[in-house]
């Protein structure tokens, strides 16, 4: 009888808290696509393959956020780095903790290949 209770009261609360996670999370990767869209879509391409319309004019060329190697090792450190210093071509980017959170999580969630 306990354990019955126990899941009644469980399911009730993940009822109840479902709705306001998903929400929580959906804005974060919609605010994440955002940002990306207007900071990064240019050169890096809306597939992430590093093919956007600048592109062209670059070299070397836009990392490739398709590709597997790139989400290899400390990613996070790597895009928060390149991010708030540069990589030539790339120049820094003015983003606060949370809009690089936003943007890394769009990121991985959207062309990262998962096996």
């Amino acid at each position: 009888m306990k354990n019955v209770f126990l899941c009644l009261v469980v399911s009730l609360t993940l009822g109840i808290l479902s709705p306001w996670v998903r929400g929580v999370f959906a804005d974060e990767y919609s605010r994440g696509k955002t940002i990306y869209e207007d900071k990064c879509q240019i050169c890096h391409g809306i597939k992430g393959d590093g093919k956007g319309p600048a592109s062209a004019a670059f070299k070397p060329r836009p990392t490739d956020f398709t590709d597997p190697n790139f989400w290899q090792g400390d990613v996070n450190k790597n895009i928060v780095d390149t991010i708030r210093k540069g990589r030539p071509p790339m120049p820094a980017f003015e983003m606060n903790d949370d809009e690089i959170k936003a943007v890394t999580d769009y990121m991985s969630r959207t062309f990262k290949k998962t096996k």
